[in-house]
Parts: structure tokens; sequence; C-alpha cells
């Protein structure tokens, strides 16, 4: 898959993920709506800067962005993952530190950190 295929693929997904307009996401993205719909159609022709760029906007790593490293079970669960982490913003600051403290116990009795290994 070459990189404006990728580009266009990933981009595509957490679009479609986040449920933003063409002109919501271009904001988001600090990017023209022509501009997202030239990548989002497998076109442009990015330089380094700007697949940075997209990159550190859309929270995945620049390789994935535009190595084709991923399969399709990957981004869905990536995609899973960022819908989490949408409703965890929306507790409270209260709740947000209990689940954290719940989660952190959780892997530490998965990693054997418990002193029980």
């Amino acid at each position: 898959m070459d990189i404006q295929r990728n580009m266009a693929a990933v981009i595509r997904a957490l679009k479609e993920e986040s449920g933003k307009s063409l002109n919501e996401f271009s904001a988001e993205l600090e990017i023209s709506r022509s501009t997202l719909q030239e990548y989002l159609s497998g076109g442009g022709n990015p330089n380094a800067a700007t697949i940075e760029h997209l990159a550190r906007k859309l929270g995945v790593d620049t390789s994935v962005l535009v190595s084709g490293a991923f399969s399709q079970g990957q981004l869905d669960i990536l995609l899973k993952l960022l819908g989490t982490l949408q409703l965890l913003s929306e507790l409270t600051p209260e709740r947000r530190r209990r689940f954290a403290e719940l989660l952190l116990e959780m892997v530490l009795l998965w990693d054997g950190g418990d002193g029980n290994a």
C-alpha cells in the first residue's frame, strides 16, 4: 500500500470514529477542507513536516500513518481505545482517578507486581 492510500485509510477511519464533519475534522487537523478531501481520496503529496503534523493531531505514530504497518484488527482496537479514552474524559476527575487506580491494580496483578508472582 502506498503512503497516500495508507494515510487515507487511517484518516478516514479516525474521522468516521470521531463522528465529525469534514469541516470540523479539517479544523481539528488544522488543514483546509479541500486538503482533507484530497488526503481522504488517497491524493496529495504531503511533505514530512505535514505527515508529522497530521500524525500528532490524529494521535498516531507517524509510521502507522505512512507505512501500512497495521492490520484492520489493530486499527479496530485503536478505534475502540480512542472511544474508551473519550468516555474516560467525560468522567469527573475523582472518577478518572479511581479508574486509574483500579487499572493500575489490574496491571500489577497481571504483571505479578503484587508481590505474589
